[in-house]
């Protein structure tokens, strides 16, 4: 839902054409792989690809390359964007590399 109104406050790099789960084989680490939540441009030439985190713990940096990692199951010339929601909050390597590498965080409180 957030990223749908994102997309209508037009707050989003672009106007995604699909917004869903994916999962599917990653031959990057040749086995299965999953992205809680992907948006896609109607071309799937750009995609927002974002993981949800709901523990008690502050992300830690291993979530973050996971999603990296399951970003390279796609071409590599589409244009990407990373997106992280967790509700504990985000330890310090996390926030210092997102904020080098222009990557959201977002908390429960951003949602809504």
């Amino acid at each position: 839902q957030f990223l749908i109104r994102q997309a209508r406050k037009r707050s989003l790099p672009f106007v995604p054409a699909k917004i869903g789960k994916w999962w599917g084989n990653n031959p990057y680490i040749r086995a299965q792989d999953d992205v809680d939540i992907l948006a896609l441009n109607k071309n799937k030439t750009e995609g927002i690809f974002c993981e949800c985190k709901f523990t008690n713990r502050p992300m830690p940096m291993e979530e973050y390359e996971d999603l990296l990692t399951a970003a390279k199951a796609f071409p590599d010339d589409m244009k990407k964007y990373f997106m992280f929601i967790s509700r504990s909050g985000y330890t310090m390597p996390v926030v210092r590399r997102a904020k080098e590498e222009r990557t959201v965080l977002l908390t429960i409180d951003d949602l809504f």
